[in-house]
């Protein structure tokens, strides 16, 4: 995400060589210090519970077209308060809302216990009334594909269930 920002100009690409250093505003999870940071969310699932509650005030109070993304790693998915913001979205028919579940299979330490299983996400989604879309996450027509039948669907919000591969540098 930090590249993508930079290349987009919120801020100088050169500052993407103090990422995760102590004194940068470049942590590991995006803060509010950035300007263009609304909310600091982090691993715990807060971040789905945040993008819910911004979809119903767009819908309910401010009858608003905008549409609210936000993007769960497979790790954070396992936090009860995921799943709780996720049955609240679906109650509410928040057809504003896309979640996007990166499916690393890596944890923080560990592979997560589903893994690569996208049966298994998809299932789960499904289940709590969401419109789940299985992608290639690094096939960038499959995920232009996908936000766009997000922004068409009615009465119920999409998930983007991304199988990607984490790429680690030694």
């Amino acid at each position: 995400m930090y590249a993508a920002w930079a290349e987009a100009g919120l801020f100088p690409v050169a500052d993407l060589q103090n990422l995760r250093k102590i004194d940068s505003d470049l942590e590991g999870h995006p803060t509010p210090r950035l300007n263009f940071i609304d909310v600091g969310t982090g691993s715990l699932g807060q971040g789905v519970a945040v993008a819910a509650g911004m979809a119903y005030v767009g819908k309910y109070f401010d009858k608003s077209p905008y549409r609210t993304y936000c993007i769960v790693g497979d790790g954070e998915s396992a936090e009860g308060s995921v799943w709780e913001s996720l049955h609240f979205a679906s109650h509410y028919k928040l057809d504003n809302l896309c979640v996007i579940f990166d499916v690393n299979r890596l944890g923080q330490s560990e592979p997560t216990s589903l893994q690569h299983r996208m049966d298994v996400y998809r299932d789960r989604l499904a289940a709590f009334g969401f419109n789940p879309i299985v992608v290639d996450g690094h096939d960038v027509e499959e995920l232009c594909k996908a936000f766009h039948e997000a922004s068409v669907v009615t009465d119920k919000p999409t998930a983007i269930i991304a199988k990607t591969f984490k790429v680690i540098f030694l």
